[in-house]
């Protein structure tokens, strides 16, 4: 990826999480847009709802600016037993940086899978390792991105209700317009939670062609038998001149 292409990117929509900067130190790990939506929803909801303002949210993971291909999630979830690891703290600066579009593992922008990081939690080397048994996990890691559709830790989703709020949070529009600007450079999207939902926040996700769906919605390992265009994708990653920044 260029400099120019990147600022080009962050021109078009300044990304939120920048606000972030003024305050590393803060506990109350919401953006300011989001804040009184999001305290709203926690008044009354229950515990397995709960938006989890205490650790740091996690919009998207990975060369998100340019990547080949893009994984569509529905948001990140609250794990009891990684926090009790104390993995939200270790992992914070990690996060700090991602949310500024900074890889904290520069051979890894893709950084869940780091060997320090799959220590606490492997779900997606597990997920992603049909991958890169056909690959290598730094091509992985340098061509492969995660976006969600919510940025901020449940343990179970629950959309807001429109009583709360009748619109998407800012940070989700940030989310909504890295996905429209993939679509723009014929990335490879990969849909494996929210159909309905990244849909009407993106319309164009409808028509673009290079949309594809695991063939298990339960399952998400990028497998050759769960998904129709896995060696597409495997030529994709391999041909990509994406490397680490």
């Amino acid at each position: 990826m260029t400099n120019n292409y990147k600022d080009k990117i962050l021109i078009t929509m300044k990304n939120p999480w920048n606000e972030f900067l003024d305050n590393p130190k803060q506990d109350h790990l919401i953006l300011n847009d989001d804040r009184i939506v999001v305290d709203r929803f926690n008044e009354n909801a229950k515990e397995e709802y709960r938006i989890h303002t205490e650790i740091m949210p996690a919009p998207f993971m990975g060369n998100v600016l340019d990547s080949p291909v893009l994984l569509l999630l529905l948001n990140p979830g609250f794990d009891e037993e990684e926090e009790r690891k104390g993995y939200y703290k270790l992992f914070r600066h990690y996060w700090e940086k991602e949310i500024q579009h900074e890889h904290p593992v520069p051979d890894l922008p893709l950084f869940c899978l780091e060997d320090k990081y799959t220590q606490f939690s492997d779900y997606w080397k597990r997920r992603l390792r049909f991958l890169i048994e056909a690959t290598s996990k730094e091509k992985v890691a340098q061509n492969v991105a995660l976006v969600q559709f919510f940025p901020y830790h449940t343990k179970k989703y629950k959309t807001i209700p429109k009583r709360i709020s009748t619109d998407y949070l800012a940070s989700q529009q940030y989310n909504f317009h890295l996905v429209e600007k993939a679509i723009e450079r014929e990335a490879t999207i990969i849909m494996l939670r929210g159909k309905k939902k990244w849909c009407e926040a993106v319309p164009l996700l409808k028509g673009h062609n290079n949309v594809s769906f695991t063939n298990s919605y339960l399952n998400t390992y990028l497998s050759k038998g769960n998904l129709n265009n896995f060696d597409e994708i495997v030529d994709k990653i391999n041909a990509s001149l994406v490397s680490a920044q």
